[in-house]
């Protein structure tokens, strides 16, 4: 049988992933407007039309194992690889025209992951979202950026009597991430190849240990075939970035994780604490931002409480600066943060943290966020953030 904290713990991990998958459709559904089947060649915005055309795709990716924190297992001569097929919309609407003046891609793909040292790391299989951006319009020559972020079932964890050597990841579930860079070419109306450079990342964001982490940095090539496709145009419409003023706000936002204790501590700890964040719209799709954080931890107090470190408070402060990404109602966000109050168990003086959020009311934007000292993972936490 489980114990609450077990069970409390499993549905804060659901809960976590329920956010990211309902931010992540809810954005998608925000644009769905029904296919158009007016394809004029104007380009005012009602002559063009909306439009989603469906593109699939085939994946192939030879990664180059590096070390990350806590990594017993030699990795470096290694090739993870990986195999995806990928199902995506193009977003020709004048909604997104509006808040990007760009047609991306987003949907959803599966893979198998083959890390190499299948008798320690096993294998992976993905289930994941997928972003697109183009440079352009998509034409018949593209630089390409891609996101992808979802959840992978790792088959081998670590087991202090069966798999004592696999530091990288504790769990079956696990948090996968992947960025690249690249560019496409459209054969012809309906085929189109991708190479790209990529980063990849697995790990459960510290939920518990040992959480080294899996990282392969590689090359992707890839083969899609769209289906009806159309011709792109931009849209002759009123402009609102040029005709409105540059948003400014303010955030309040409260938030709550849950990380574990060093390794071999297997306990795991409440993280918690309110920022507050001035953001300043400076490009169609980006904003700057500072602000400041106070946030308790748990790792600190739980010492305290045991009396292995001296009484010291486990709060800790910290200014912020950074960047995000306005997409409609979603917002992707990074910040670096340093400390100005902290204990000495601390020993990081800065921080990054990436944030994923939506308005769900006027006022109010709710989602995740992930926290990292470097190469090592702090937490992932649950926000609600209210916004003026």
């Amino acid at each position: 049988m489980f114990s609450q904290m077990q069970v409390f713990n499993r549905i804060y991990l659901i809960a976590a992933c329920v956010i990211i998958s309902s931010i992540v459709t809810t954005s998608f559904s925000q644009y769905n407007t029904s296919p158009d089947s007016d394809k004029s060649t104007e380009n005012s915005s009602s002559e063009i039309g909306n439009y989603k055309p469906f593109t699939f795709g085939i994946n192939y990716y030879y990664g180059f194992g590096v070390p990350h924190a806590g990594t017993q297992v030699e990795v470096r001569e290694t090739n993870p690889k990986g195999y995806e097929l990928n199902f995506s919309w193009l977003l020709y609407t004048s909604e997104v025209w509006d808040d990007c003046h760009c047609y991306p891609r987003i949907g959803f793909l599966l893979s198998y992951l083959d890390f190499d040292l299948n008798e320690t790391f096993g294998s992976g299989y993905v289930g994941a979202i997928y972003f697109m951006y183009f440079f352009g319009l998509p034409s018949t020559f593209n630089f390409i950026l891609q996101g992808k972020a979802g959840i992978s079932y790792l088959s081998n964890p670590w087991d202090i009597n069966n798999n004592p050597e696999n530091m990288a990841y504790s769990t079956n579930i696990n948090y996968w991430l992947s960025a690249g860079v690249g560019f496409r070419i459209a054969m012809n109306r309906y085929l189109e190849t991708q190479i790209l450079l990529n980063m990849n990342h697995n790990s459960n964001a510290a939920f518990t240990e040992p959480n080294g982490g899996i990282n392969y940095p590689g090359l992707t090539i890839g083969m899609a075939y769209t289906f009806d496709p159309i011709e792109i145009k931009a849209r002759n419409q009123p402009d609102p970035y040029l005709i409105s003023e540059k948003k400014k706000r303010w955030d309040i936002g409260l938030f709550w994780g849950i990380s574990a204790m060093p390794y071999p501590d297997l306990v795991q700890v409440p993280m918690y604490g309110i920022n507050v964040v001035r953001s300043w719209q400076v490009v169609r799709v980006g904003a700057i931002t500072a602000g400041v954080e106070l946030e308790m931890n748990g790792r600190t107090r739980l010492e305290v409480h045991r009396d292995s470190v001296e009484d010291v408070s486990p709060w800790r402060g910290s200014i912020q600066a950074g960047w995000e990404f306005l997409m409609g109602k979603t917002i992707i966000s990074f910040q670096l943060g340093r400390y100005f109050v902290r204990s000495d168990r601390d020993k990081a003086a800065v921080y990054h943290r990436y944030g994923l959020v939506y308005r769900v009311l006027k006022h109010f934007y709710a989602g995740v966020g992930f926290k990292a000292h470097g190469l090592n993972a702090d937490h992932l936490d649950l926000r609600f953030t209210y916004s003026f």
